[in-house]
């Protein structure tokens, strides 16, 4: 049995909904999930003692958590889907700022955290580890981030990365449909 790590976004958490729609449709896998945090250094060493611990296949992550994704230094393949390629930048937002609150409920049970423009400085130096097991699919329309294409395609080999319109910047949309969608293709096609 295939053994899956995802890695959820800025302010969500491992309760995601997108964690129980992935042990939904891959049933021939062990879906685990993990809480990251706004502190990249300590968030991707997280991930990589995870992934050595629990001998993960799949690291798949989402937005911050596939920044996380590309930055870990994993041996097992990875999926980042809509990764913020520059959280520096792309978080630096009034409305990403000061007291905010997790969407979803957190192992530590906080339910708050403070960021600030101090944080921001924590993802300079990070460097991201591409090996040939890394993919990356975009959405060509991206709410969030805005058209992080480019950034993306430069990452990866051309047969590595995919494009497409099946979800904004969040999975959850592919999941109204049939498991049938670019997402699922690509993860049925490494998952073999």
């Amino acid at each position: 049995m295939k053994r899956i790590l995802y890695i959820h976004g800025f302010c969500s958490s491992a309760q995601t909904a997108t964690v129980h729609r992935l042990r939904e449709v891959l049933t021939d896998c062990e879906v685990h999930a993990i809480d990251v945090n706004h502190h990249p250094a300590e968030s991707i060493a997280k991930i990589e003692r995870y992934v050595a611990d629990n001998g993960i296949d799949l690291l798949i992550g989402t937005s911050l958590g596939g920044y996380y994704t590309l930055c870990a230094r994993v041996d097992c393949i990875k999926v980042a889907v809509n990764p913020a390629t520059d959280p520096e930048h792309s978080l630096d937002h009034p409305e990403m700022m000061g007291h905010l609150r997790y969407f979803n409920p957190r192992e530590d049970g906080n339910w708050y955290f403070d960021f600030g423009p101090e944080n921001l400085l924590e993802f300079r130096g990070i460097d991201f580890y591409i090996t040939p097991d890394t993919h990356i699919i975009t959405s060509d329309r991206d709410e969030l981030l805005g058209d992080n294409r480019a950034a993306c395609r430069a990452l990866v080999a051309p047969d590595h990365y995919r494009e497409t319109s099946q979800i904004g910047h969040r999975m959850e949309p592919a999941f109204t449909q049939p498991p049938t969608g670019h997402l699922w293709q690509l993860l049925t096609t490494l998952l073999k």
